[in-house]
């Protein structure tokens, strides 16, 4: 194994299993001061591990490239791509949620961290255009719409990217549906990723839950 390759596992392994900030941070609870900007409950996660290694699914290949990170939170991602990797080239990241890309401003130092909505908001051109979480909930009256409306979003975020689209997806695949969360087969997603895209990689063994989607402008 390369001496760069053994440093990334060292790295990853630290991140995710052994840093021991992570139990600090699983066992706040919602009145102490720091539990909004480093639980993992209020942005949907039961522990900080879980949290991590989701959004590692959404970094294979990923070598310090500039990111955009949409739907970004408390642009944990940022943090993590810090951590396992070193510093992205640049980052730049939106959310929706005034309160979010506050906390993320302060959390990690950043400047580029937008308000708005990313389908109307003017956006920058990244390498790696990552979207974690932001197709999980369903969005429209009924299921082809929801389909269709997230067809439309990646086109979105492949015109905003210069090399790789990276996003995740809820499973239905012997999962309990729950209500208003959207579920898509994967296989039916590369099916027509494929058809419209050509360079598309769906992960789909990392979960039982959610699989990873990248698709790769080559």
């Amino acid at each position: 194994m390369s001496e760069i390759n053994t440093s990334l596992t060292k790295n990853i392994k630290k991140t995710l299993l052994t840093d021991t900030n992570n139990e600090k941070w699983d066992n706040l609870q919602v009145t102490d001061k720091d539990y909004i900007m480093y639980s993992p409950r209020p942005v949907g996660y039961n522990t900080t591990a879980e949290h991590r290694f989701l959004m590692s699914n959404l970094l294979i290949g990923y070598n310090c490239e500039s990111v955009l990170d949409i739907g970004s939170g408390r642009s944990d991602l940022y943090g993590l791509i810090v951590d396992v990797f070193g510093m992205p080239a640049n980052y730049h990241a939106i959310d929706h949620n005034p309160v979010m890309t506050d906390i993320a401003t302060r959390k990690w130092n950043l400047d580029a961290v937008q308000t708005g909505a990313y389908e109307t908001a003017e956006l920058p051109n990244a390498e790696w255009v990552i979207a974690s979480g932001i197709f999980t909930q369903k969005r429209c009256e009924t299921e082809d719409d929801d389909l269709q409306k997230v067809f439309n979003d990646i086109e979105l975020l492949y015109n905003l990217s210069t090399k790789v689209v990276s996003f995740n997806l809820l499973n239905p695949i012997n999962n309990t549906q729950h209500e208003g969360f959207f579920y898509v087969h994967p296989g039916l997603v590369l099916d027509m990723l494929i058809e419209k895209y050509q360079n598309v990689v769906v992960r789909n063994n990392y979960s039982k839950d959610v699989y990873t989607v990248l698709i790769y402008k080559f």
